[in-house]
């Protein structure tokens, strides 16, 4: 009978090993994930990525639409237009804006309310600076690089009815002229937006709204994945900790099937508790590389604002990654301590049973 207990004991800890590796990950994983702060923090110096980005993804744009139009090359001086970009942004205001979309995103996760979700974007610092000198600056760069019209051309139609940048310039128009023309036409339709003018150059945009979900399938099945997140990030923010249940059950069950002394004791509780420790261990050391593994797999978009964004993904990922497996490592060694001193534990008492 006494064997068989053991060997039921026995069971009971391979089953501790795994409740509690799933545990440590599990629930480490939920707490970074939970932390929008540093969700916040991995997002930092957007700015940059977005003055490094937009100069050559406007370069990309501008070169594709000159080439299905048969128009001649466009020579953008990027660096000029980066430059402009600088001036244009206020410090600052893409890394406050990421910060608002990342407070939305968790409030819905928080409250589940969708119907109401909307990002707020202040786009009045920005208005102001395009309004003036620094968006005249990135106007001129961009029409300073567009080519000479090699048919005859009304420079009064050369805009049209819409805001949009000419195909070409005009030849003895001075440039400086139809630059100045498409700033103030620019400036004149966000001034005459109904939607900027309303609420003072703050944009409410309803991300969830049920005209957007009655035209955009894709959009109802993205709201559809959210509500399913919305209920797992719910259910383990109340309920996760219940997953240390599990082990210390199985710590207790353990010890009422196979525990009679002190040294039992110690090496029945120390024993799982340095191996569940070691293979923690060695997974998180693994893990890294597997990341990376897979993050190469992705497949490459040639197109820069897409590249951009991967690779703020990927920043993403790594900074929640390291961030988990920091806090799993840490559990993971005060747990291989703990089984180490309860494996001393067995070990003396053992020595002392025995001379009794």
């Amino acid at each position: 009978m006494r064997s068989f207990l053991r060997f039921l004991a026995g069971i009971v800890a391979i089953f501790f090993v795994i409740t509690a590796v799933l545990a440590l990950f599990l629930t480490n994983l939920f707490t970074v994930i939970a932390n929008r702060e540093l969700i916040k923090d991995s997002l930092a110096d957007l700015d940059s990525l977005v003055v490094e980005t937009v100069p050559t993804f406007v370069a990309q744009t501008l070169e594709q639409q000159a080439q299905e139009r048969g128009l001649a090359p466009i020579n953008l001086d990027e660096e000029l237009l980066q430059q402009s970009m600088e001036t244009l942004l206020p410090p600052g205001w893409i890394d406050k804006q990421a910060d608002t979309a990342v407070d939305t995103v968790y409030n819905m996760l928080e409250s589940g309310d969708l119907e109401n979700a909307q990002l707020e974007i202040d786009a009045t610092p920005i208005l102001d600076r395009f309004r003036g000198e620094p968006g005249q600056a990135v106007v001129n760069n961009i029409v300073a690089s567009l080519p000479v019209c090699t048919q005859p051309v009304n420079p009064a139609e050369l805009l049209g009815p819409e805001v949009t940048i000419p195909d070409c310039l005009p030849p003895g128009v001075p440039t400086e002229q139809v630059s100045q023309e498409v700033h103030l036409r620019l400036v004149q339709a966000l001034d005459s937006n109904p939607q900027l003018t309303k609420e003072f150059g703050v944009l409410r945009v309803p991300l969830f709204s049920p005209e957007q979900q009655a035209q955009n399938e894709e959009l109802v099945q993205a709201r559809d994945q959210l509500l399913r997140l919305q209920r797992t990030f719910a259910f383990m923010q109340q309920w996760g900790w219940l997953l240390w249940l599990l082990p210390f059950s199985c710590l207790l069950l353990i010890t009422l099937l196979a525990v009679r002394s002190w040294s039992e004791w110690g090496l029945w509780w120390g024993w799982p508790m340095a191996g569940t420790a070691v293979i923690v261990l060695f997974i998180s050391l693994i893990f890294p590389a597997i990341t990376t593994l897979l993050l190469r797999q992705l497949p490459a978009d040639p197109t820069v604002l897409a590249g951009s964004v991967q690779l703020t993904g990927v920043r993403m990922v790594t900074a929640v990654t390291d961030t988990w497996l920091n806090r799993v490592n840490v559990q993971a060694a005060i747990m291989f301590v703990v089984g180490i001193l309860f494996l001393l534990l067995g070990f003396v008492t053992r020595k002392r049973e025995a001379n009794w």
